[in-house]
């Protein structure tokens, strides 16, 4: 099973906000361990540092997006991606780009924390950590 992940699901589990990174921190381990293929957006890679940065410092935030980076896939952004998420009919583009991301990457799902997204016209089914855990099982 291919995923990809919401920037906020990554930080969750960076950032051990509780109790949402009990789930998080479960599907990046089964991600390391090879269970399932993960993934997540470049430009979710400059947010991530960004964040973390501001909240752990820059040299932990280069350790934790070397670790992200040696560990789980990237899907790129395109220009042809841009383009395209703006025919999907989502209505934040940030949302809608991640979607064609995660098309493109071949991913079976996106796991995200955001319930509007989860409720979108996603060309990739958008979940819920636990539904997500939840398939696994």
């Amino acid at each position: 099973m291919r995923a990809l992940l919401d920037t906020n699901v990554i930080m969750d589990a960076l950032q051990e906000r509780r109790p949402l990174d009990v789930e998080a921190k479960e599907i990046l381990r089964r991600g390391q361990g090879g269970e399932i293929d993960l993934l997540f957006t470049a430009n979710a890679a400059t947010d991530i540092f960004y964040l973390y940065s501001k909240a752990r410092g820059k040299k932990s935030a280069r350790s934790a997006i070397g670790f992200l980076l040696n560990t789980y896939d990237v899907a790129d952004v395109t220009h042809e991606a841009c383009v395209n998420a703006l025919s999907i009919p989502i209505e934040n583009f940030e949302d809608a780009l991640v979607a064609e991301c995660a098309k493109t990457a071949g991913a079976d799902y996106i796991v995200t924390r955001d319930t509007g997204f989860q409720n979108s016209a996603s060309p990739v089914a958008a979940i819920g950590p636990a539904s997500f855990l939840d398939l696994l099982k």
